[in-house]
């Protein structure tokens, strides 16, 4: 998938994203939403070891209920965080169902534990669509899919006009998922 998705891009498709991102990126990262300022500040509390308070921290920021995972699935995801190597996805595919079951989740925990990877977000997913960047939709964490999302993302950081890259505190992944987003979301 992610080949395929890499032979059709399509550089000049994506002038206008380009042209944009910097306006974009305020315009989903900035909201209230986002909660930016807790963003922020997650990025310099979540480190190792990693407890349970972090990753309620954070699903607190994703406005997610509250995690329903047997101690043993907890372990097992904070151990994975601790083996995981960017750009790495596959580690996911070894995981029981109830800790794939939930993307958003997973995806955030490996942001702000390593920084490198994209949040899965379905806005973003569209964003991408718009750009000729096919990612399907999931809810539940499927090592490919996620895979060639933030793999798509790398690319999009690779071919971006030095322009794109505003002066800002957070990770570049963060600044092109956020304007991916309200990308996604316009008509």
């Amino acid at each position: 998938m992610q080949h395929v998705s890499l032979l059709a891009f399509n550089k000049e498709k994506c002038k206008p994203f380009f042209d944009n991102l910097t306006d974009l990126f305020h315009q989903h990262h900035h909201s209230d939403v986002q909660n930016p300022d807790e963003y922020e500040k997650l990025l310099y509390t979540v480190k190792r070891p990693y407890d349970d308070e972090m990753l309620n921290m954070i699903d607190s920021w994703m406005n997610l209920e509250q995690r329903d995972w047997k101690e043993e699935t907890t372990r097992e995801v904070k151990l994975a965080l601790y083996a995981i190597r960017y750009p790495d996805t596959l580690l996911i595919d070894s995981f029981t169902q109830k800790a794939r079951s939930d993307i958003h989740r997973l995806s955030a925990y490996l942001h702000f534990t390593h920084h490198t990877y994209a949040i899965w977000d379905e806005d973003t997913r569209k964003g991408l669509v718009k750009l000729g960047i096919n990612i399907p939709s999931t809810d539940v964490a499927d090592p490919f899919i996620y895979g060639a999302y933030v793999s798509a993302i790398e690319l999009l950081k690779d071919v971006a006009p030095f322009t794109c890259f505003l002066e800002h505190d957070v990770p570049r992944q963060r600044l092109f998922q956020a304007a991916l987003a309200a990308y996604g979301r316009q008509d």
